[in-house]
């Protein structure tokens, strides 16, 4: 109850540790339970209160000695039960179980408990637990662990120091990684002083996903990788203020960015603050919506009928609900490629209140030549906008909203002057508003000529090289500060 009450203000991974402290207490007590009522029986039959089961006798008397034949198998079956309640007591058995020394003044420890064995099955499991976490494992030799903390730790003593280690982050951390170097010099000597003293005040990171978190076959580069995980680490550490803040901007609905994501790094910035759906539903940490925007039912009805009469396939975004009028090749790719919620097929969008609709074509010439200018006339008399990620989506947003209006709302909320304190990093027009907008902008070597023009600099390592990453180690937080 403690953690579960505590667990906004506590750090994650103090919540996390803890709360494996407290399954290994709670099945400690478990098993204590359990072998305190195994000696129930003997409890009473040695006051006289009850007598012996049937089912503990070996076999039925049927003859004319059945009085001495129970009584042998009686015997046996006292001896077998005493032997195993000495077992789980390790021969402490008390004699009276409400006397001196009884049940009621001996207290159980783990090794009472638990054999070795069972104990180095306890840290085996955990520290597979740390390996899966970090991508990293310690030594597979036990043996030379405890040649390391001392030669008379029990493995019970290895497991706690092991969380005790976890809560002090003296566990092994990313940047024992050894990473592709990239073409930025390591001591940053090409700063200006102007540049450094911008950098000296980010408190917060935003980034765009795809085509700057991922690369172009939808994973995520080493670097960039362990970039997020310190960002993350810094942001919670109470010890380090360079940091308060990184989250995703991105056209992604939310559960659609943290499945691309991957497991590790989605589940790291689901506990983070975030821009999703083009700045139109931005939460902060806990999940509480702080920014929404919706599209008004004309605007869907003319995106509608405009995508109908181009034969361009329509996806519509209302949270995590995707909708589409017909599941094609393209709207099957946005869930298989991308990430995105599989879309419902529906009779009509105008049947919900959307966020914003994506009009998908895999001739690009045809959707920026054709359907384009149709759209963007559209806009003017119905209350809408239009913005492009990739080259083969357009995207219909309210009139007014962009990445960058919800950048700005989130920053808001979360106490941010985007000005003088927000890193923002990106690759596509849609993330041109934030790029500008930020106190340091910078743009991916892959980034369209708008998000480049917008940045205050554009790296030669493109999202495929770990960008992003060499983006936050540079001017997110450097190790010279």
């Amino acid at each position: 109850n403690t953690i579960h009450q505590n667990r906004k203000t506590m750090p994650r991974k103090t919540t996390k540790a803890a709360s494996q402290l407290a399954c290994l207490l709670c099945a400690s007590r478990f098993a204590a339970v359990v072998g305190y009522a195994a000696l129930v029986p003997n409890v009473l039959l040695s006051f006289g209160l009850t007598s012996r089961p049937r089912w503990q006798t070996l076999k039925m008397a049927i003859d004319d000695n059945s009085d001495q034949v129970e009584e042998e198998n009686l015997n046996d079956g006292s001896a077998m039960l005493d032997e195993m309640t000495k077992n789980i007591f390790k021969g402490g058995v008390p004699t009276n179980p409400f006397g001196p020394g009884g049940l009621q003044s001996s207290r159980l420890s783990k090794a009472d408990l638990y054999d070795e064995d069972e104990l180095m099955s306890v840290f085996e499991a955990h520290q597979e637990l740390i390996a899966a976490q970090q991508e990293q494992s310690f030594p597979s030799n036990p043996s030379a662990l405890e040649e390391e903390v001392g030669a008379t730790s029990s493995l019970h003593d290895l497991v706690m120091q092991t969380i005790g280690d976890i809560n002090n982050g003296d566990v092994g951390t990313a940047n024992e990684f050894e990473l592709p170097t990239t073409g930025i010099d390591e001591d940053n000597s090409w700063i200006d002083e102007s540049t450094k003293q911008r950098i000296s005040t980010i408190c917060a990171i935003a980034s765009d996903i795809d085509g700057t978190i991922l690369t172009a076959d939808q994973t995520m580069h080493p670097r960039t990788k362990q970039a997020i995980r310190q960002a993350v680490e810094i942001s919670f550490s109470p010890l380090d203020n360079r940091l308060q803040w990184f989250f995703p901007a991105t056209g992604k609905s939310r559960k659609g960015a943290m499945d691309s994501l991957g497991v590790e790094i989605g589940s790291l910035l689901s506990q983070m603050p975030g821009v999703f759906i083009q700045g139109l539903f931005c939460v902060d940490g806990n999940g509480n919506v702080v920014y929404e925007q919706k599209l008004n039912d004309s605007a869907t009805a003319a995106c509608e009928k405009l995508a109908s009469d181009n034969d361009v396939s329509v996806v519509a975004y209302d949270g995590d609900n995707l909708y589409s009028t017909k599941i094609t090749d393209p709207v099957i790719e946005l869930h298989e490629r991308y990430g995105e919620p599989m879309p419902q097929l529906i009779e009509s969008l105008t049947k919900h209140s959307m966020h914003k609709i994506l009009l998908m074509d895999d001739d690009v010439e045809k959707l920026n030549t054709l359907v384009r200018p149709q759209l963007e006339a559209l806009a003017k008399g119905c209350g809408a906008t239009v913005t492009q990620a990739l080259p083969t989506m357009l995207e219909w947003l309210p009139e007014g909203c962009s990445k960058a209006k919800g950048v700005s709302e989130l920053c808001k909320a979360l106490g941010v002057d985007p000005a003088t304190q927000l890193l923002a990093l990106g690759d596509a027009e849609n993330d041109a508003g934030m790029l500008k907008m930020a106190s340091i902008g910078v743009a991916m070597g892959n980034g369209s000529s708008l998000a480049k023009e917008a940045s205050d600099f554009v790296l030669e390592e493109t999202n495929d090289d770990g960008g992003a990453g060499v983006a936050m180690e540079v001017f997110g937080f450097p190790s010279s500060q």
